[in-house]
């Protein structure tokens, strides 16, 4: 279940705490995400930046397995079978 209270936080007192209990009283356990609505904020890139930025996101991978040892884990995790089709 999921219910979203749009409040003041003023109005975030014992008597909503009361009912988010009550109604959430027989699980085991809760998330509660708290956000705000103000707008983010972004960082200004310049121009030029913003080319080395997107390639920044590429590369190699590192990783503990050997190519050989990742290769193996691929091909073994895949499967294959026949199927009877009927057309």
């Amino acid at each position: 279940m999921q219910i979203t209270y749009h409040i003041k936080p003023d109005e975030a007192n014992e008597s909503l705490m009361q009912a988010i209990r009550e109604l959430f009283k027989n699980e085991k356990e809760l998330t509660i995400t708290v956000s705000s609505e103000k707008s983010v904020q972004r960082a200004v890139v310049p121009e030029g930046d913003n080319e080395k930025l997107f390639y920044s996101l590429f590369g190699s991978w590192q990783g503990e397995e050997s190519g050989d040892e990742l290769v193996h884990q691929i091909y073994s995790s895949r499967t294959s079978s026949t199927r009877d089709i009927e057309l």
